[in-house]
């Protein structure tokens, strides 16, 4: 099950739980760190450690069943949060 949203950046994981979003996750970083840009690369935490990228965690999430009625996202092949919550 997909539980946080996720960002690596210069080599470390970031992370925060559902319902929290990417920009949260860049806000954390910011605060954090005192970097003023944030780059990495986006994904999302499967059971609240494994570490997927945007198109693994689509597929777990649809192994899962864990889309949104709604979900629009996950037609571009990625996965967005606004997909699971």
């Amino acid at each position: 099950m997909i539980t946080h949203v996720a960002i690596l950046f210069r080599g470390e994981l970031y992370s925060l739980p559902a319902p929290n979003r990417h920009h949260d996750v860049i806000r954390h970083i910011v605060e954090t760190t005192g970097v003023k840009s944030v780059g990495g690369t986006q994904g999302f935490l499967a059971n609240g450690e494994t570490y997927l990228g945007r198109k693994p965690a689509l597929r777990h999430a649809i192994e899962c069943n864990q889309l949104l009625p709604r979900a629009t996202g996950h037609k571009l092949g990625e996965l967005y949060s606004e997909d699971v919550w």
